[in-house]
């Protein structure tokens, strides 16, 4: 009879183990989509997008105007718990390093958005130009994709 006790108290151990797992599990599967709805998919849309399309543009007026959106969005946007704009500090406690360095990045788009300014004078049917707005799509392009969703430090 004792054994068949002790086999009860391991199994209902078991149970609300798995329980605990399967709520955790559950959990993770819900905040996903939260997350991705409520802070990836604007930041994609408002910032990322808009500097995927400023690529491809043929004149450096339009991509002026991509590139400053993105910008004013990346200012606009706060995180979630530190509640501080996307343009100042990094995403990592420790390995503070460029690569996670949201200042850097933005000091990045602001002086593409110069460049872009100053290229808007240029003639549009000179070599100079044409050029200068390559040159402004291969930086876009190299510039990282960094956000910190949740907190970020100084």
């Amino acid at each position: 009879m004792k054994i068949n006790g002790k086999n009860k108290k391991e199994k209902s151990k078991l149970r609300k183990v798995f329980s605990l797992i399967n709520i955790l599990i559950f959990i993770a599967i819900l905040s996903f989509p939260i997350y991705y709805v409520s802070w990836r998919y604007p930041l994609e849309r408002d910032v990322w997008g808009k500097l995927d399309r400023a690529q491809i543009s043929a004149e450096s007026e339009e991509m002026y105007k991509l590139v400053n959106e993105a910008i004013i969005s990346l200012e606009n946007k706060k995180s979630l718990i530190a509640r501080k704009s996307q343009s100042e500090g990094h995403c990592a406690l420790i390995f503070k390093k460029p690569d996670n360095s949201l200042e850097m990045q933005y000091t990045a788009l602001y002086n593409i958005r110069e460049r872009l300014d100053r290229t808007n004078s240029f003639d549009k049917q000179s070599v100079e130009y044409q050029t200068a707005v390559d040159d402004i799509r291969g930086t876009i392009r190299e510039v990282p994709y960094i956000d910190c969703w949740i907190w970020h430090f100084k």
